[in-house]
C-alpha cells in the first residue's frame, strides 16, 4: 500500500511515470528488501535484456517512415474512394484507416496523429461537428495497440513467456470486431449530423487510390505473414519493416528525401527510449511485489470473492480499467500481467485470450482520463482542450467498454486462428 500511495503522488505532482515507478519501488527494494543499488540496476537492465523487446524501435521506426512517407495519406484516400461517398462515410473512412495504419505501427498515438491528422480536418470541412470528429478519432486510434503487429502484445507475449506470433494472431479478430462497431456507431451517430458527402467515384478512381496504396497495404502482409509462416521472427520482422518502409518511401512514393532519415530515427530513438526506460523502472517494481508475494497474494485475494471464472474476469476487468487511467500500457503489463496471471490461469482462462483481455483494457486507457495519451494528441490536433476531447470521447469509451465485455466472454474471438 505504501508504495501504491507514493506511486499515485509521485503521479499526482507531476514526476513522468518511469521516474514514479521506479522510485517508488526503489526505496522499499532497497531498505526493505535489502537489495543493494548494483542489483537493482542488474533488475532494470533484465526488465530490457530481451531479443523480443529489440522489436520495439524497430516497429516505431518502421511506422514514423511510413507517416513521413506519405502512406497514411494514400489509406485515407482508398478508403475515401471505398466508402467515402456513403451517407456517413467519412466517418466509416476514418476508422479504416486507423484499423489499416494500426497494422503498419503498432502504436495508438502515432495512429492517432497519422489518420487523426488527416480526417478531423477533412470531416470538419463535410461539415461534422469538431466534437464528434475528435471523439471517433481518438478512440479509434485505440485500435493502434490491439491489431497487431502491436508493441503492447509484444511486451506481454515477452512477460507471460507466451507465444508473441500466437497473441499476434489472436489480436486480429478482436481488432476487427471493435473496429467494426466503431464504424457501426459512428454511422449511426453521424447520420444525425448534416454533412457533404464525398463524389461518388468511378472504377479508375478507385483503381488507381488502390495502386497508389498498394505498397503501403503490403507492408502488414510481408511482415505478418512473414510472422506467421515462420520465415522470420517478430524482431527479425521489425526489420524487415524497417527496410521495407525505407524502400517504399525512398524509391517509390519519393516523398521521403535521405536527408530526413535520420531525423525520423532520432525522433524514433527518442520514444524508444521513453518506452524502454519505463519497461526498465516498471521491472523494478514487479520485483519488488514478488519480493512481497504480492501475486500469490492477490489470486488467493480474487478467488476468495470470485470463485467463477466469470467473476474473476469481471473484477480483473475493472481492475485493469483503473489501472489503465494513470499507468503506461507497456509499464501496466510489466507490473500487472505477473499479479493476475496465476489466479486467471487458476481457473483455466487461456493466457493468450487474457493477454488480449489485458491489451484491450488497456488501450481503453489510452483515451480515458487522466492520462490516456491519446486525449492529449487529439486536443493538440484538433485545437481543444483535454476536458473537450474527454467529453467528445465518453460515448466512444462505453462503445468500447461494452467490446471488452464481448471479447472476454468469447474466447472464440481471440482463440479461433490459434486453434
Amino acid at each position: 500500500m505504501l508504495v501504491l500511495v507514493l506511486f499515485g503522488l509521485l503521479l499526482t505532482i507531476g514526476v513522468p511515470i518511469g521516474i514514479s515507478t521506479g522510485f517508488s519501488a526503489l526505496l522499499f527494494m532497497q531498505f526493505e528488501a535489502g537489495r543493494s543499488p548494483s542489483a537493482i540496476v542488474q533488475a532494470m537492465f533484465s526488465g530490457v535484456d530481451s531479443f523480443a523487446l529489440m522489436a520495439i524501435p524497430f516497429f516505431i521506426f518502421a511506422g514514423d517512415i511510413m507517416l513521413k512517407g506519405g502512406v497514411s495519406r494514400r489509406l485515407i484516400e482508398l478508403a475515401k474512394k471505398l466508402v467515402g461517398w456513403t451517407k456517413g462515410g467519412l466517418p466509416v473512412t476514418g476508422v479504416l484507416s486507423s484499423m489499416f495504419f494500426a497494422a503498419l505501427s503498432g502504436s495508438s498515438p502515432a495512429t492517432v496523429a497519422a489518420i487523426g491528422g488527416i480526417m478531423i480536418p477533412s470531416m470538419e470541412e463535410a461539415k461534422y461537428t469538431k466534437q464528434f470528429s475528435v471523439g471517433l478519432m481518438c478512440a479509434s486510434g485505440s485500435l493502434g495497440i490491439i491489431i497487431p503487429p502491436s508493441i503492447t502484445l509484444l511486451v506481454y507475449g515477452v512477460v507471460a513467456e507466451e507465444s508473441i506470433s500466437r497473441l499476434f494472431l489472436a489480436g486480429i479478430f478482436p481488432g476487427i470486431f471493435i473496429g467494426l462497431i466503431l464504424i457501426i456507431v459512428g454511422y449511426i451517430i453521424s447520420r444525425k449530423q448534416p454533412y457533404i458527402a464525398e463524389p461518388f467515384p468511378s472504377m479508375i478512381q478507385i483503381a488507381r487510390a488502390f495502386r497508389k496504396s498498394f505498397w503501403g497495404l503490403m507492408m502488414p502482409v510481408i511482415v505478418l505473414g512473414g510472422i506467421y509462416s515462420g520465415a522470420f521472427t517478430p524482431t527479425e520482422a521489425a526489420a524487415v519493416a524497417v527496410a521495407y518502409s525505407l524502400f517504399v518511401s525512398l524509391f517509390i512514393y519519393k516523398e521521403l528525401k535521405l536527408s530526413e532519415v535520420l531525423l525520423i530515427a532520432k525522433k524514433s530513438v527518442t520514444i524508444s527510449a521513453v518506452i524502454m526506460f519505463i519497461i526498465a523502472n516498471a521491472k523494478i517494481l514487479s520485483r519488488y511485489l514478488t519480493f512481497r508475494m504480492v501475486p500469490t497474494q492477490l489470486a488467493e485475494l480474487i478467488l476468495q470473492y470470485a470463485t467463477t471464472p466469470v467473476g474473476v474476469l469481471i473484477m480483473i476487468n475493472i481492475l485493469l480499467l483503473l489501472f489503465g487511467m494513470i499507468m503506461d500500457p507497456s509499464a501496466a503489463v510489466i507490473i500487472l500481467a505477473p499479479l493476475f496471471l496465476p489466479a486467471v490461469t487458476a481457473l483455466g482462462v487461456d493466457p493468450i485470450h487474457f493477454g488480449v483481455i489485458m491489451i484491450v483494457n488497456l488501450a481503453i486507457g489510452m483515451v480515458t482520463p487522466p492520462f490516456g495519451l491519446n486525449l492529449y494528441v487529439a486536443a493538440g490536433i484538433g485545437k481543444m482542450s483535454v476536458a473537450q476531447v474527454t467529453r467528445a470521447v465518453f460515448p466512444f469509451i462505453i462503445v468500447l467498454i461494452a467490446a471488452l465485455f464481448i471479447i472476454t466472454f468469447v474466447p472464440a474471438l481471440s482463440l479461433t486462428l490459434i486453434r
